[in-house]
């Protein structure tokens, strides 16, 4: 068998750093490079099919300064949780204990309990697998939990927005928080269910004028202030938290 060496991450140069990316085509984009620092992957850019690296490299000066400061607070983003009994993770801001026991189940099950999650594991599950069994079991809570709360929070910011949408979805993107198609589905990363209220508000709001205005226009912008006047201190601070919403 021929053993292929894996390919080396690509760096951009910004500053006097090398900074590792990872490269997401798309052949919906036909123009636009665009430039996110998402979860603790860092760097993601979503370019053209046919974008080439020196274009990207060329767009990357353009945003070298937001990119460094992105980056730097990246830096302060605690490492990822341990998902270990009297760990703890957040709901809806609110830092929530687990406890974790082994049950008879058929799969690893988390609930939520007065005190906090409780996660449930099967008997048979090895110890190697442990770890991966907890984090699953409380990620597909966390879906369950973001779907019933997105769509009550989506109810009353589409009555107050004036809006009809399709439907909500409750998704896992790579590099953003939520978006709306043509079709006027709403969708949002079930890691904005970890953020304080006021941050789930703006992503859901944000979305929901979307279904009016497609694109980031003036009016779009006037749409949102208008029932959130204060949607730039929370855009602020789900950049600055946002990398933290992971488990």
């Amino acid at each position: 068998m021929l053993l292929v060496p894996p390919a080396l991450p690509r760096t951009l140069r910004i500053g006097a750093a090398d900074v590792p990316y990872e490269l997401i085509r798309s052949p919906k984009r036909r123009r636009t490079i665009a430039f996110a620092i998402e979860g603790r992957e860092g760097l993601v850019v979503r370019a053209p099919m046919k974008a080439s690296f020196k274009s990207i490299e060329e767009v990357a000066q353009k945003f070298s300064r937001w990119i460094t400061r992105r980056l730097a607070e990246l830096k302060d983003v605690a490492p990822p949780r341990p998902m270990i009994a009297g760990g703890s993770v957040p709901v809806l801001g609110e830092e929530v204990r687990l406890r974790v026991l082994t049950a008879t189940v058929r799969r690893a099950r988390c609930v939520r309990v007065e005190d906090g999650l409780e996660i449930r594991v099967p008997e048979h599950v090895p110890s190697d697998d442990y770890s991966g069994a907890i984090h699953a079991a409380v990620q597909s809570w966390y879906r369950a939990f973001a779907a019933e709360e997105f769509q009550r929070r989506a109810g009353e910011w589409a009555e107050r927005l004036g809006v009809t949408y399709t439907r909500l979805l409750v998704t896992n993107p790579k590099a953003r928080w939520g978006s709306c198609d043509a079709a006027d589905v709403i969708r949002v990363s079930w890691r904005v269910v970890m953020a304080p209220p006021a941050l789930v508000d703006y992503v859901l709001a944000h979305e929901l004028c979307h279904v009016t205005h497609k694109n980031h226009s003036r009016r779009f912008w006037a749409k949102l202030a208008k029932v959130m006047p204060d949607w730039p201190a929370r855009r602020d601070d789900l950049r600055r938290l946002g990398p933290g919403l992971s488990l």
